[in-house]
């Protein structure tokens, strides 16, 4: 097999990430790990999309790689972690334990942030790293708010991470959980025997080759396998339940499945269901308030004696931080009214912009397409200009669909069962109503 650095890290290893999603990963990887061509650039890099495209609210990205909204970092995790920064794989969606504790660190140290943020879209990555990221942010509990959100995914490890922060939300669609650990094994020897290949082992040490791809699994090793992948669930366990305050049974009761929305707070894997951008909302209003200025200093050192970025900020020298401020709940109450109501605010002016373009009368659908992936107006207008005229003589499915099934009249909005004039001023009775 080639690329011996990635395989060593994707098969006979313990790893907190959705099966899924790992599936996904070999399969990409596949041909170049099986000695075939592989040309793979994420779809999303090839549009030049970013993480931060589903925000409206994306702010000044400094030097440290935070974006700051209003005094708020916003830390985006995107795509599958790893130990140390990216495994050389050619993929830019390989982000280190290593760079979110950096830049999480940063935040609470820049005196010109108030809050924090985390967005995570990530099925999970490697074990190494993963508890020691979890603790770090665990530790930094109480200097600066510490909010993250599931926007699309935290799974596995991203979920480890995420619930180590003071508040956990998740989208409307999106997932967390999968509390548990996986590995997988490749037994090479059936196709090594078609192509007339023997591999034979010089070793010392009776688990040296434990594990090889040459041979199938012998039941001992695959028993020891399994040993290990109990020890490092019991720890995840355990780690959710001091992160989110729930019982052991209720963390094992999930059996490592993923929840989305509604159901993932309803299962106590996350506090509510909020956007983005009404989390950068909430903790922006919450700025006219005292706050401590971070760990500055402060910094949790492993068993050598380093941070684990390796990079934590320092305080100038002779700066005095801010005396820590105990807030009330009538505090949190009025800052997340605050931040919701500018949520409302900025949701409707967007949604204004995107129905006011010029070519959304035309293209209703695809406009209130672009307001419920939360595209931007400056977005979803690149997109509306970019769409081709709709053709009269092919009809409206979708209004004939709607018309056949008789639609009643909610809420004082009557269903238009016609295209064209009539779905632009549906639109419009919809956002009267926001």
């Amino acid at each position: 097999m080639n690329f011996a650095h990635l395989n060593t890290r994707i098969f006979n290893t313990p790893l907190l990430v959705h099966p899924g999603k790992l599936d996904a990963l070999i399969a990409g990887l596949g041909g170049r790990l099986l000695g075939g061509a592989l040309e793979f650039t994420p779809a999303a890099l090839q549009d030049g999309l970013v993480p931060e495209m589903f925000s409206t609210r994306r702010g000044t990205r400094g030097d440290e790689g935070y974006a700051v909204t209003e005094g708020v970092a916003v830390v985006y995790a995107s795509g599958a972690l790893v130990h140390r920064s990216r495994i050389d794989a050619d993929s830019n969606y390989l982000l280190g334990y290593n760079e979110l504790a950096r830049q999480v660190e940063a935040a609470q140290a820049d005196p010109e942030v108030h809050a924090v943020l985390q967005v995570w879209d990530s099925p999970g990555g490697e074990v190494a790293g993963a508890f020691e990221y979890a603790d770090r942010m665990f530790a930094l509990r109480g200097a600066k708010p510490m909010w993250a959100i599931a926007d699309n995914m935290a799974a596995s490890a991203a979920y480890l991470g995420g619930s180590a922060f003071e508040q956990l939300a998740v989208s409307a669609t999106g997932y967390v959980g999968s509390i548990g650990v996986v590995m997988r094994h490749v037994d090479f020897s059936r196709a090594l025997d078609n192509e007339g290949i023997k591999v034979t082992h010089i070793f010392a040490g009776d688990r040296k080759v434990d594990g090889n791809p040459y041979e199938p699994l012998p039941k001992e090793v695959q028993a020891q396998f399994q040993e290990e992948i109990n020890g490092l669930y019991a720890l995840f366990v355990d780690a959710v339940v001091r992160q989110r305050d729930m019982s052991a049974e209720s963390v094992r009761a999930t059996k490592a499945a993923v929840f989305r929305g509604v159901a993932a707070v309803s299962m106590g894997l996350a506090d509510r269901v909020a956007t983005t951008d009404q989390l950068i909302s909430e903790l922006a209003a919450m700025r006219s308030r005292s706050y401590p200025a971070g760990p500055s200093a402060r910094s949790t050192a492993n068993a050598t004696g380093e941070p684990m970025s390796g990079t934590t900020p320092q305080a100038p020298a002779g700066a005095a931080a801010t005396a820590p401020v105990t807030l009330t709940q009538a505090d949190i109450d009025s800052a997340r009214a605050e931040g919701h109501a500018a949520g409302v605010t900025a949701e409707r002016t967007r949604t204004s912009a995107i129905l006011g373009h010029e070519k959304a009368g035309g293209q209703v659908a695809l406009a209130l397409q672009c307001i419920s992936q939360g595209l931007s107006a400056e977005q979803s207008g690149a997109i509306l200009a970019a769409a081709p005229a709709p053709s009269k003589a092919a009809g409206n499915g979708f209004a004939a669909a709607m018309a056949a099934m008789g639609n009643p009249t909610v809420s004082g909005v009557e269903a238009s069962a016609g295209g064209g004039d009539d779905e632009a001023a549906l639109a419009a009775q919809i956002l009267a109503l926001k």
